[in-house]
């Protein structure tokens, strides 16, 4: 009797941590299914990215066109200083590349001693270091996602330049064209240039620690890139440069 009442207990008891196992299994795995990484809030983030989009020129010298636009493209490290949860300030390096085409009108020297007057049309590429300082705007974390504005200045130290160029002139009622490939322009271009800039992106969270994020920008020049004087006009050069990008990265 004592035996079975024994057993009988030992049953119940087995069942009874069976049965609590698998409650205890069936929620872990269900809460497994429904995690979602909280990004810890730390003080200071670093991370690395790259863009790429368009750029243009807008001329601001009397006869002088926009001509089109050329690919852009960046790609640096960010420093990330958060002051609360919700702003942020973000900055970093990046190398960089802009420009942009122009049209106009100016006087080109065939030789040494036969000088012509002609249409211009030449492609800008600025390669440059670049410094953004930028205030960032963002939301509490919703699900994986943290959605953020920013907006800030973009500061380019020029490193290099090259043009491509072709020059169309009249020679006795017919029209010729000289064209000049990748020649390095560096003495007539600004060293110094700034835009403004402003984004909207999100932030995906990976991890606690770790996440992608992207967002795509509008880059309005606000200093004259151009250091020349045009020989036919005799008026300073004077033109900034706007651009859009996609960027994508990850913060660590």
């Amino acid at each position: 009797m004592k035996i079975k009442l024994i057993l009988s207990v030992l049953l119940i008891g087995l069942f009874g941590i069976s049965t609590s196992y698998a409650q205890s299994d069936t929620t872990k795995s269900v809460e497994a299914d429904n995690y979602v990484p909280k990004s810890e809030f730390r003080s200071f983030r670093m991370g690395i990215y790259g863009g790429m989009g368009f750029s243009w020129m807008k001329p601001i010298t009397k006869d002088y066109t926009s001509d089109g636009s050329i690919f852009a493209y960046n790609y640096g490290l960010i420093t990330d200083y958060n002051f609360t949860e919700n702003y942020t300030l973000s900055t970093g390096f990046a190398i960089s590349s802009n420009g942009g085409k122009l049209s106009y009108k100016d006087s080109y020297n065939i030789n040494d001693t036969v000088s012509v007057e002609g249409m211009f049309n030449r492609s800008y590429t600025i390669s440059s270091f670049e410094i953004p300082i930028m205030i960032k705007m963002k939301t509490n974390q919703m699900g994986y996602f943290t959605y953020f504005a920013q907006l800030g200045v973009r500061n380019y130290l020029r490193l290099g330049s090259t043009y491509d160029e072709t020059f169309a002139y009249d020679d006795n009622g017919t029209t010729k064209t000289i064209m000049t490939e990748d020649f390095e322009n560096s003495d007539e271009m600004s060293f110094y240039s700034m835009s403004f800039s402003f984004g909207l992106g999100t932030e995906y969270a990976i991890s606690k620690s770790f996440s992608a994020f992207g967002y795509i920008s509008y880059n309005n020049g606000l200093i004259n890139v151009l250091d020349r004087t045009n020989t036919y006009s005799d008026n300073k050069e004077n033109a900034v440069i706007k651009n859009f990008t996609l960027t994508v990265g990850f913060l660590f």
